[in-house]
């Protein structure tokens, strides 16, 4: 019988961005397959039941109330570890999607309980305490002093207690081993794409989408998949596109983070309307994963300028739809995103770089159909089929049910 699984995440559908979907997708995917699921995740809105059954799936809103942001992961930490601890019975392992905060819970609980827990790594620099280095380096503190160490070594030694750490991509696999996480619990789990969503349309479904979306049937049309946020590149992207200037259209799929810091959305959409690019520059807000298929297919390339990623799904899925990427060069990029092969690399916030590419890519039509062909078979690699189907044996083994 498969194992009964508790998925902890600091924040689940509704919610957008890539550790949500990664935890939707491992969570319909264990259902599919036979597993009880229950995922633990933080309440955003009232609006929101505090359980409820989504796609066979169990879900427990816990308190407090209260929107994304990053603090959440620290902020739920005592209420995840007693919905753990209540529903304790009714799972056999713990998986913890993006594990910093709330894995202290989990590891809390199967310190009681002896069950098994499993982190996937959706963040690079945790274990590494690569952010405690960062503050210690503006005190003039060297990053190998014994006080760095000292400040890093919780970190490394709570966290690598977890009896599986699943890793999205090869940097993060690497860091794990670096700091000390034995190679027979460090695993190579990508963020996985549903390959059958996220296909190459042909000439004719292409026509059709785009007279469906309100694309312009002949227009070369870039698509950026994001949330608006300053990390994500937007900025750079705009003022990219303002450069280039290419014959083409480009539209922005992704929400706003309305309160939150690093929100870009309001900045984006006044510098579009000041450089007059408001009929060749679209806002279409965050969708859902069906509507994002629909425009990656509909689309001729994909622009994804993050300043940093664990591994970029976005990316994959464009890739999987058929399309080649311009991606930044940062490790979640690097293991799939290959200049000349599957895309095109530029620097982290470069933006003459980026406006180059783009008007390369938007006016050589045989360079899309080459680095699409060739992106598409990369990204079957990424396959959900393969990549959860791994994830679930792993479960399983850890639980005993294998």
């Amino acid at each position: 019988m498969p194992a009964r699984v508790a998925i902890a995440t600091t924040y689940y559908r509704p919610v957008l961005g890539g550790a949500e979907s990664a935890a939707e997708r491992l969570a319909t995917f264990l259902v599919r397959r036979g597993h009880h699921v229950m995922v633990l995740t933080k309440r955003t809105s009232e609006a929101h039941l505090p359980a409820e059954i989504l796609d066979g799936v169990r879900v427990l809103r816990l308190p407090p109330v209260g929107e994304r942001r990053a603090s959440g992961k620290w902020i739920v930490l005592p209420w995840m570890y007693r919905a753990l601890m209540t529903h304790r019975r009714d799972f056999d392992a713990i998986c913890c999607i993006d594990y910093r905060g709330i894995g202290v819970a989990a590891l809390a609980v199967a310190r009681r309980t002896g069950c098994p827990v499993i982190f996937q790594a959706q963040t690079e620099g945790v274990l590494s305490g690569v952010r405690v280095r960062a503050g210690a380096s503006t005190f003039e503190i060297g990053p190998a002093s014994p006080m760095t160490r000292l400040g890093t070594w919780p970190v490394r030694a709570l966290y690598r207690h977890a009896d599986a750490l699943g890793c999205i991509s090869h940097a993060i696999e690497q860091e794990a081993l670096t700091a000390g996480v034995p190679r027979e619990r460090v695993h190579y789990l990508p963020n996985p794409v549903d390959t059958r969503r996220f296909s190459p349309a042909t000439p004719e479904e292409r026509r059709t989408l785009r007279a469906e979306v309100g694309m312009p049937a002949d227009a070369v049309s870039g698509l950026f998949v994001g949330r608006l946020s300053r990390e994500k590149g937007v900025t750079e992207l705009l003022h990219a596109w303002a450069q280039a200037r290419p014959a083409a259209h480009l539209y922005v799929l992704g929400p706003a983070m309305t309160g939150h810091a690093w929100d870009v959305s309001g900045p984006a959409r006044d510098f579009v309307e000041s450089q007059g690019m408001t009929d060749v520059i679209h806002f279409l807000g965050g969708q859902p994963p069906e509507t994002v298929a629909r425009w990656l297919r509909a689309s001729d390339f994909a622009i994804q300028p993050s300043h940093f990623e664990a591994m970029g799904l976005a990316a994959a899925e464009a890739m999987a739809s058929g399309l080649p990427v311009i991606a930044t060069d940062t490790s979640g990029y690097r293991d799939f995103v290959t200049t000349g092969e599957t895309g095109l690399i530029v620097p982290v916030g470069d933006i003459g770089a980026l406006a180059q590419t783009i008007g390369q890519l938007a006016a050589d039509a045989d360079l899309r159909a080459r680095l699409g062909r060739q992106a598409r078979e990369r990204a079957e690699e990424f396959d959900e089929r393969v990549v959860l189907e791994r994830f679930a044996r792993l479960i399983d083994a850890l639980a005993g049910r294998d």
